[in-house]
């Protein structure tokens, strides 16, 4: 696939994968019933990913009225994500990569996001037993634990290396958007080792937000994305 079309069609996954980013905060009800440690600046969708222990889900999900309300929030917002985001944002980056990198290397990250995006669709299917018999039992959330660290850890890698493969190949224009990406996704990977907390959910906030610019301009100036030449072995 040559890059140009791959950055177009990344634009295009981009775009759907933000609306569904934007769809989750719109749907009625998906408010915590309450906290548990740690899970306060955290909205109620990583909060119930990140619960180690039924106790945690009990303390999230609440009981009788709020529970019914965010137990039906939750699963309008797992339909969207299984359904929408997840292959979208898998789309997203795994063309991005195609675009961006080259041989091994662009191997590598693809499969490192296609593991993370396999991780996230197992973590929702996960998601949804815990629901169905709530709070779930602790072999449920030692396999959502599993799943939810590979998808961020392996989605955190593969953005950072993004970034660092455009500094490493492309001119100077192209080489700045690379920055960016690489810093958001450094700090979504120092965010990642600190769980719980809200610094690796902004890291893939503007590290995506960089790329998707990235793709437009890459879409429409194609040839202010060349590549460096490589250098002559003397």
């Amino acid at each position: 696939m040559r890059p140009r079309t791959a950055w177009r069609l990344s634009v295009l996954a981009g775009l759907i994968a933000f609306a569904c980013s934007f769809a989750f905060g719109n749907i009625p009800g998906l408010v915590a019933c309450g906290t548990f440690a740690g899970s306060g600046q955290l909205g109620p969708i990583l909060a119930f990913e990140l619960a180690r222990t039924p106790s945690d889900v009990a303390a999230l999900f609440g009981s009788g009225a709020c529970r019914a309300t965010l137990v039906g929030a939750q699963d309008k917002g797992l339909l969207l994500d299984a359904l929408g985001f997840i292959p979208s944002y898998t789309a997203f980056l795994v063309l991005a990569a195609i675009a961006a990198s080259r041989g091994r290397t662009q191997r590598a990250i693809v499969a490192m996001l296609l593991i993370a995006g396999l991780s996230d669709e197992i973590e929702g299917m996960l998601m949804w037993r815990i629901m169905g018999d709530l709070p779930g039992t602790p072999a449920q959330l030692h396999g959502l634990w599993w799943a939810v660290h590979v998808k961020f850890g392996l989605l955190a890698i593969g953005t950072m290396l993004i970034g660092l493969e455009m500094i490493r190949a492309f001119k100077l224009w192209p080489m700045l958007f690379g920055l960016v990406i690489a810093v958001g996704g450094a700090a979504a990977v120092y965010g990642f080792w600190l769980l719980p907390n809200a610094m690796m959910m902004a890291g893939f906030t503007y590290a995506w937000f960089a790329i998707l610019v990235t793709a437009i301009v890459a879409s429409f100036a194609a040839g202010v994305f060349g590549r460096r030449a490589p250098r002559a072995l003397h």
